[in-house]
This record gives C-alpha cells, structure tokens and sequence, in this order.
C-alpha cells in the first residue's frame, strides 16, 4: 500500500536531488525505487570506508577474462557469473554453429550482444543479430545459434519466469520505443544439406537429453499466435528523461521477468537546470540486487571500460565517487550528453557468484 505521508526533518533541499549545498543524497528505496522512500542527506561520502569485514560487499568482476565451453567446443555452453531461483546471468561466446538444434524447458533465454553477429535460426523463422541486439527465445522454442564469426561475446540471461517488455501505462503505445521496431521472424524452409539425421538437445532440470530425427526438426511450415522469439536493438530505445530531474533507473526498463528487471542506461541529453544533480544518486537498494555491464559509450570523455560487470548486493552503499559528482557539477553546461551504454538486471532475491566469477573480481586484485 503506498504511503501518503511524506516528511521533511532538519537540513534538506527543498526537492530531492537538487541544490544539495555540500550535502551527499542518500537514497534509501523499497521495490527499487517504486515504494517508500527516505532521503538521507550526509556531511560524507557513504560508499567511502576504509576497511570491509565480512562476506557483504561490492564486486567488480572482468567478463572479458570468464571463458565459456562453448568458445572453444561447438557443443559447449555459455559459463554463468552469477545466480539465483529466478534468474542466471552468465556469457556466451560461441564461436561456431551449433551442430545440432536446442531447447530449452527450463525457461526463457534473453541475449544481449555485446559483440558480434549472426543468426539465431528458429522454428519460427531466421533472427540475425548484431551488437546492441537484444533476442529473446521463449521456453520451449527450439532453435540454432549461428555465429558469423569467432568473436563473439552475448550476455546470457535464462530465467524459468517469461521474459516480457513492462506496461509503460500513460507513457503511450510509442514511448520508449516503438512496437513496429521489434524484430519477429518469418518462417523459412531451412536447407537440411543432405544430412540423414538431426539432433535435437533438450536442457531440462539442468541435464540434456538428445533426440535424432530422420529430417530437419525445424520443419515449420507457418505460424500463429502470440508467443515467438523477438529481437530489438537498443539504439530503438528511446530514453525517458526530464532536462530538471535526474529521473530514477527504473523508467529505463527493458524487460522484465518475475524477480529480474533488465534496464538499458543509454545516450541522452545531461539535465542542464542549475543545481539538478546528473549522477545517480548514492543508494543501498533495500529490495533489490543490481548487476550493471559495461556495453560501452563514454561518461565525462572518458570510455567506458568494455565488458566489466560491477555486482552491487542489496544493502550496501554504492554509487559513482563524490569526484566525479563535482567535477560533474563543475564541468557541467546546457548541452552536455552522458554516452554511457549500460545494461543493468536487479534482481528481488539475492544473487550468489560463481567460483569462475569470483576469481576474476578487480575489487579484490585493486584491495591487494
């Protein structure tokens, strides 16, 4: 139920995230940042101590360097970062067809490419794909990824829950992206290059179990109804943002499934009102988990450090160093563009990582 009390007590800006004087905006939300809220404002940074204790801290953890079976074995698989009932996130980068067709019953897979191209051959019909492509396969839907090339690099996300775009409500049918600009297969006749069997490998429960047919098990002559694979790239999603407020990551979702939310952190114009703070501001997520890759662009003419994954848990401070928030404010003018490429998944239930990803943390290599 949502609050109608709202309350101002002590030293505070007359609207949240503007004019802070020398303060530190620090966010405390429910349901990410959709429930209640409380606006704490400090004389310091919170995301500055000086020693951790304890199993509760931020990560950051190189993908580039995770290497998946599937990069060096055509009947490999992608490798997994991090977990939970709802959701694994990990990295695919097969580097040549799959030799035989795929289903998954235990849920829906959603790529994004971060690098590379190719095709996704479905039962439904052909998707290619290029950077920035988003591709969602729905449970049970079989089919063939095909790369063009040996340098691949797609973030995985396979959850048991259906991956489906939010209701964007009074945003309208066209805000923040277009319907008519989703990709839908049409179906195709897939050549069987003379082969006298097919493979089909099904994942269930985790296992895989092959069935070989004496034809082309994608045989689909036609297709209705209103559940297909899709593809969308996010250069067609179109930022909601406001020039006075710097407006919370939760109006940038993508997908979402039970449990996970995908939000695309995208070029826009910067807020140019004097005073409105362009960062993020400092949060400890109450409800929600977040895992931000690093797809590219640029923040302040300096990259974006290409494949990194920061993992913030639930209830520990995070947010961009104070530095950067002042030179921000100092640097800032009407005009100015924030080009990051982001692609954030919250999660409600805690996420583990994996031994593969652990080992590659630069927080820990850096606290050395």
């Amino acid at each position: 139920m949502r609050s109608w009390l709202q309350l101002a007590k002590g030293r505070t800006p007359r609207q949240a995230h503007t004019d802070l004087d020398g303060l530190k905006d620090d966010e405390i939300g429910r349901q990410g940042f959709s429930g209640k809220v409380a606006e704490l404002y400090r004389r310091n940074d919170p995301t500055a101590w000086s020693r951790i204790e304890g199993s509760l801290r931020l990560w950051d953890v190189d993908l580039n360097r995770l290497v998946p079976t599937d990069r060096d074995d055509p009947r490999g698989a992608p490798k997994f970062a991090f977990q939970n009932a709802d959701v694994r996130i990990g990295v695919s980068r097969r580097a040549a067809a799959m030799p035989y067709s795929f289903r998954n019953i235990d849920g829906d897979t959603l790529y994004f490419v971060h690098r590379g191209s190719g095709v996704f051959e479905t039962e439904f019909g052909p998707l290619p794909y290029e950077p920035g492509d988003y591709v969602l396969v729905p449970k049970a839907v079989t089919y063939r990824h095909v790369p063009a090339d040996a340098d691949q690099f797609l973030l995985v996300l396979e959850s048991p829950h259906e991956f489906d775009f939010p209701d964007y409500g009074i945003l309208g049918r066209h805000a923040p992206f277009d319907p008519s600009v989703v990709r839908i297969p049409e179906p195709v006749r897939y050549e069987d290059g003379g082969a006298k069997e097919f493979e089909l490998r099904i994942q269930h429960a985790g296992e895989h179990t092959s069935l070989f047919y004496p034809f082309h098990p994608m045989d689909v002559e036609g297709w209705k109804g209103d559940l297909f694979p899709l593809a969308m790239n996010i250069r067609d999603f179109r930022p909601i943002m406001s020039d006075r407020l710097h407006l919370p990551p939760s109006v940038h979702c993508h997908f979402e499934a039970k449990g996970v939310y995908v939000l695309n952190f995208l070029p826009r114009p910067a807020e140019s009102e004097a005073g409105v703070e362009r960062m993020p501001w400092y949060h400890r997520n109450a409800d929600f988990d977040e895992v931000t890759f690093m797809h590219g662009g640029e923040l302040m003419g300096r990259p974006v450090p290409k494949g990194r994954c920061t993992f913030s848990p639930q209830g520990i401070h995070h947010g961009l160093p104070e530095i950067v928030r002042e030179l921000s404010r100092q640097m800032g003018k009407p005009g100015d563009r924030i080009g990051w490429q982001l692609i954030s998944i919250d999660t409600a239930r805690p996420l583990t990582i994996t031994d593969e990803a652990a080992a590659l943390d630069r927080a820990k290599e850096k606290a050395r």
